[in-house]
């Protein structure tokens, strides 16, 4: 279990650290780096979401008390049409993120096993 939890801490650093530069997909070869690592589809595919969440939290976050993100929020939900919802454009851009890891941890996992199948 702890190797397990230091390959997601790590890819959760690279995938932070990516985003904070601009390279937004990172948190997909993070999570594809963490559904290779870890043996276990169980383990590795709500740890890639997990990592794809929080790589797309924190930027949003530290610009949120930097610039105050509330009337560009506001702006783009209106534009979508949902007046006044700031969440709304938040939640989908966060589920972006989420789903980014989720996919990539996915991936590898399922690559993983078509390289070497599970013996029965």
């Amino acid at each position: 279990m702890r190797p397990t939890l230091i390959a997601a801490a790590i890819a959760a650093v690279v995938a932070v650290a990516g985003v904070f530069l601009g390279a937004w997909w990172l948190p997909f070869l993070a999570g594809a780096a963490l559904g290779a690592a870890v043996t276990r589809a169980r383990w590795a595919v709500p740890l890639g979401a997990a990592c794809g969440l929080f790589a797309w939290l924190l930027p949003l976050a530290v610009d949120h008390v930097r610039y105050g993100l509330g009337s560009s929020a506001n702006a783009l939900a209106a534009i979508m049409g949902f007046d006044h919802a700031g969440a709304i454009p938040v939640v989908l851009t966060l589920l972006v993120g989420t789903l980014l890891g989720l996919t990539g941890a996915w991936v590898a996992s399922g690559a993983r096993l078509l390289i070497a199948p599970a013996l029965r």
